[in-house]
């Protein structure tokens, strides 16, 4: 079964067309709300037409890609549900939510799953690669699942099974580790240009740094590869801190929080009971 059609051409549903049409799969359709998004990414993908019609590009297909924001796939699968599913294979590709969100597909004779790649999706135009080494999220119907780890292995990406019950874990620990690390990087930027500097040489300055940071993880693992004042226990230093982040409460509240987990890390790693204590204390005064 090679036939595929998207509904959803944003970046990930765009992305995924790319690869897969790349690793022989023959798209037939992507669909979307927006006409002008939708003749985008077939322009840049060279391959399936553009519609705003998503029953079209369901009946024209084996496989389905429902590539939408979370709140809107029970909208998407509603608007489907009529048509003759059996025989196809569908997927979305939330990664917070389970499969059951395509169940009245399936009690049509879909075989359903969800297929989330943990990778982040924020240019335009899709990279080549982009799936190479990745893993994709897998749950939902065991034939469903079985394809979806074929398609994964034609990108070049590992699956991981997930349970139902798993997903919303799963996809709180990736959201917490790329975009949020965005919002302290915003954070930084903030506090470098009041300093004075400009975001080229902002980004000079981070991205070694961000740099060796994953690479050490990668080598030392993640509690290992943490430095700093609060696991070499240098309580001056988290003062100075503290007195410039009380001029903004946000940020504040943030430092006393990652300081506080980073403490543990420190205690794990046999700081002096007395400077986690002493920290501990500075890090709790208002």
């Amino acid at each position: 079964m090679k036939t595929l059609s998207i509904i959803g051409a944003g970046r990930v549903g765009t992305a995924l067309a790319a690869a897969l049409t790349r690793k022989g799969l023959n798209l037939k359709y992507l669909a979307d709300p927006l006409p002008g998004r939708a003749r985008q990414a077939r322009k840049m993908i060279g391959q399936g037409r553009a519609t705003t019609d998503n029953k079209l590009a369901a009946r024209s297909a084996g496989i389905i890609f429902i590539c939408v924001p979370d709140d809107l796939i029970p909208v998407v699968v509603k608007e489907l549900q009529d048509l003759d599913w059996q025989g196809k294979y569908v997927f979305h590709t939330s990664g917070a939510c389970a499969s059951d969100l395509l169940r009245p597909l399936s009690a049509k004779g879909a075989r359903v799953a969800s297929f989330h790649p943990a990778q982040t999706f924020a240019g335009d135009l899709p990279e080549p690669g982009l799936f190479k080494g990745i893993f994709i999220g897998l749950e939902g119907q065991p034939e469903a699942v079985k394809l979806g780890q074929k398609l994964a292995a034609r990108l070049g990406a590992q699956a991981l099974l997930l349970s139902a019950r798993e997903k919303p874990l799963y996809h709180l620990a990736l959201s917490i580790s790329s975009n949020f690390l965005i919002v302290l990087l915003n954070e930084v930027r903030e506090l470098l240009r009041a300093s004075g500097l400009e975001e080229k040489t902002i980004l000079e300055i981070l991205t070694p740094l961000l740099d060796k940071t994953l690479q050490n993880v990668k080598k030392l693992g993640i509690e290992s590869s943490l430095t700093g004042p609060v696991v070499r226990g240098d309580l001056g230093t988290v003062k100075k801190h503290l007195a410039l982040t009380s001029k903004q409460p946000g940020l504040d509240r943030a430092y006393r929080a990652l300081a506080s987990q980073a403490l543990k890390i420190a205690g794990r790693r046999g700081l002096n009971p007395k400077k986690i204590r002493a920290l501990k204390r500075l890090l709790e005064q208002k």
